[in-house]
Formats: C-alpha cells, sequence, structure tokens
C-alpha cells in the first residue's frame, strides 16, 4: 500500500481528505491509484492532517518508488 492511501485511510477517505486539501475526490483517487503518489506541494498538509500518523518522509518515499520504476 502507498501511503497516499494510508493517509487517506487514517484521515477518513477520499473525499473528506480531497474537502481539506480543496481539490475534488477524484483528484485523491488518482494520487492513490493512478499515480501512487500525492503531488508534493500537498505532502506538508496531509501529514499534517494525519497528526504525523504519515510523515512527510513517508510521502516522499512514495516519489522514491516512483522514479525508481521509471528507471528501470
Amino acid at each position: 500500500m502507498n501511503n497516499i492511501t494510508k493517509a487517506v485511510k487514517i484521515y477518513g477517505g477520499q473525499t473528506k481528505l480531497g474537502n481539506a486539501l480543496g481539490v475534488k475526490q477524484a483528484s485523491v483517487w488518482d494520487w492513490m491509484n493512478k499515480f501512487g503518489q500525492a503531488p508534493a506541494k500537498y505532502i506538508p498538509r496531509i501529514s499534517e492532517l494525519t497528526n504525523g500518523e504519515v510523515s512527510v518522509n513517508d510521502l516522499l518515499a512514495d516519489h522514491q518508488k516512483a522514479n525508481k520504476d521509471d528507471a528501470a
């Protein structure tokens, strides 16, 4: 499971997280299922919303995984 998915579960769903970030639920779905990562500009706020249960470093790790997949 990627860390954005973990954050969504902790926060209470895609719609709730999307509303807190000012984006549509569909965007959160894309992050979870299409991209496997949250856009960098939302990472600090997502960590804040989960009370640090999903850290900035956790969310950045999703980016590192994606970059390794691109390089392969």
